[in-house]
């Protein structure tokens, strides 16, 4: 059984290229994808083949890049495969869905910029980016309900989360297969004296409410490990406070040694899709502290795997302030047993189930 897995782009270090790469990996399935980072073989283990139809512009703007050539060249591309099973992963992709054939939508969420984010990113734009938004929103929604309503016959959704998404957005229903952590590639060293926070530096994201409430902790600290387009406005707020540090380019190696001696994990995005890095803290026997919404309200147990509050700077605080050592090592087995049940192992099982289902129908 030839199966492909068309993903957006594969250039940047996340959860999501972490999770498409293990998928397919595991399913011995090739990875189409709209610009290909050769560096992300040293990050993880790419064990299948990877086709790169291309991206020119993504060289000079990943927004254009992004929301405007990998659409257009999946779609273009649409003819230059054949497999047994397609397998479409995010949102650009989904345009080189033909009909009459096994479309699986593996959805990480509906595109945020055409449904649940379109005002914030309108309100929050410039005159030109609002324009842009304007005329790329309303030409791409009813491309992108009638090639979900017309050419998917099964999605799979991420989390309960999304699947309330898809549920609103689609009127379509889902199966919930969660995104997989090798467990066993994470381990615990020792509780140390510092917090993490792990994320694409995004005002979705919220790091900058994460290190504010640090700035008012110095006796606590901080690394905070990513980069993207709020890197100079964190570094600004951490600039005269010795307790934060801010790193940006670290190896999956020494990611993982950040979590084995890390006090606690910090989370804190808007209505999280998922959400990998409470889980892969967990892994290393690490609480996780989160916002109380989103994909985090399944992803961590609140009293017993971590702490879920309201994503504010005074809540943040009054937790750390009250966090300890003997905390942390009694919900230590909590955090181990809980990750387990995201492991890769669970995760091929149901995706395989799906596929034989489709398979024999």
């Amino acid at each position: 059984m030839k199966i492909g897995i068309f993903h957006d782009m594969l250039v940047r270090k996340g959860g999501a290229e972490r999770a498409v790469i293990e998928l397919a990996n595991e399913l011995n399935a090739d990875l189409i994808t709209s610009g290909f980072n050769p560096e992300l073989k040293k990050w993880i283990d790419i064990k299948t083949k990877v086709i790169d139809i291309g991206n020119v512009s993504l060289k000079y703007s990943y927004l254009i890049g992004y929301n405007l050539e990998a659409p257009l060249r999946f779609f273009i591309n649409r003819n230059s495969f054949d497999y047994d099973i397609y397998i479409f992963s995010l949102f650009s992709s989904i345009f080189a869905a033909k009909s009459n054939k096994i479309n699986i939508w593996n959805c990480y969420t509906p595109n945020r910029l055409l449904y649940d984010l379109r005002e914030t990113k309108i309100n929050r734009a410039n005159r030109i980016k609002k324009l842009f938004y304007y005329i790329y929103t309303g030409a791409l929604i009813p491309i992108d309900q009638r090639v979900v309503r017309n050419n998917m016959v099964k999605i799979i959704a991420d989390s309960k989360n999304v699947q309330t998404r898809i549920k609103t957005y689609y009127n379509r229903d889902s199966v919930v297969i969660y995104p997989s952590i090798k467990v066993k590639e994470f381990r615990f060293k020792k509780f140390g004296d510092f917090y993490l926070a792990i994320s694409r530096l995004t005002t979705e994201k919220r790091i900058d409410l994460i290190v504010k409430a640090f700035t008012k902790m110095p006796t606590k600290k901080l690394i905070v490990v990513g980069d993207g387009p709020e890197k100079k406005k964190i570094i600004e707020i951490i600039s005269n406070h010795k307790n934060i540090k801010l790193l940006t380019d670290i190896d999956d190696k020494e990611l993982k040694e950040l979590y084995a001696t890390c006090l606690a994990t910090i989370y804190m995005p808007i209505d999280e899709d998922y959400g990998l890095v409470p889980l892969e803290g967990m892994a290393s026997g690490k609480v996780s502290i989160a916002a109380n919404e989103g994909g985090c309200k399944e992803t961590v147990l609140n009293g017993k795997t971590g702490f879920l509050i309201p994503p504010k700077e005074n809540n943040i605080i009054r937790v750390v302030k009250s966090f300890n050592l003997k905390k942390a090592m009694k919900m230590k087995t909590n955090c181990q047993i809980w990750a387990k049940k995201f492991d890769t192992k669970e995760c091929t099982k149901q995706w395989k189930k799906e596929l034989i289902n489709l398979t024999i129908l």
